[in-house]
């Protein structure tokens, strides 16, 4: 049996061909290919950095709620100032 070597690759070699995957409409296999890569060593690439990116996003979404939780609120507070403004001036023009 003939024992390969373990190839390395830049991270910015890596960030490249995961870009290309994901705004490319060829296969990852076909890419694969192109690059002399193995596809199960794109594929993990590809992966992880969904991987990554979810975990990112999911913070943000964290945040987002947040953000958006607060917004209702005001909304709210708002609203209710407003019904109360419009009372008081139709009281004024009747009254």
């Amino acid at each position: 049996m003939n024992k390969q070597e373990k190839r390395s690759y830049t991270a910015e070699f890596r960030e490249s061909a995961v870009n290309l995957v994901i705004s490319s409409d060829k296969s990852t296999a076909s890419i694969a290919k192109e690059l002399g890569i193995k596809t199960t060593t794109l594929y993990s690439w590809v992966n992880k950095a969904r991987d990554t990116n979810s975990k990112q996003s999911g913070s943000n979404n964290a945040q987002m709620f947040d953000e958006l939780k607060r917004l209702k609120k005001e909304l709210a507070e708002v609203k209710e100032q407003r019904d109360i403004l419009k009372k008081g001036l139709v009281r004024k023009i009747h009254g």
